[in-house]
């Protein structure tokens, strides 16, 4: 019985040490672009989108995008201030902005995070890939917390 309660003790000191904590509110996020032609063509073009809170003003949304030839880079930030749903939007449009490719919806705390989770430098997305259906061009991008 002694040993048990020696081994229990251990436990309780090894484990009253850790607390859990939230990662820090990241006030920035940058979502890099990369752009090719076609697969077997290098990278033609690099292209950032910076969404970042100003501690000056209350941000209630961002919506930027860039061009390319033949398709558009979307993203919307929200910083939940307004209906307390934290969030950023990514989609892939062709160059008319009416078909839309590819959409992807991160939620995020309203007081924490997000946390860079990828290795190879790609942030808490991952690195996504997508394909315009006529010209096969190629988009590549990737959100990190700044």
């Amino acid at each position: 019985m002694r040993y048990f309660w020696t081994l229990f003790l251990l436990f309780l000191v090894a484990c009253g040490g850790q607390t859990a904590t939230s990662p820090p509110l990241v006030t920035k996020i940058v979502c890099h672009t990369a752009y090719r032609s076609s697969v077997s063509q290098p990278i033609e073009r690099e292209e950032s989108l910076i969404f970042a809170e100003d501690n000056q003003q209350e941000i209630v949304s961002l919506n930027m995008s860039v061009s390319f030839d033949d398709m558009i880079f979307h993203g919307d930030y929200r910083s939940g201030a307004a209906d307390n749903e934290r969030s950023l939007q990514v989609w892939v449009t062709d160059i008319d902005d009416t078909t839309r490719f590819q959409n992807h919806l991160y939620q995020l705390e309203l007081d924490s995070g997000p946390v860079n989770q990828f290795v190879g430098g790609h942030g808490f997305t991952g690195l996504n890939y997508s394909y315009h259906p006529q010209s096969g061009a190629e988009l590549q991008y990737w959100c990190e917390a700044g």
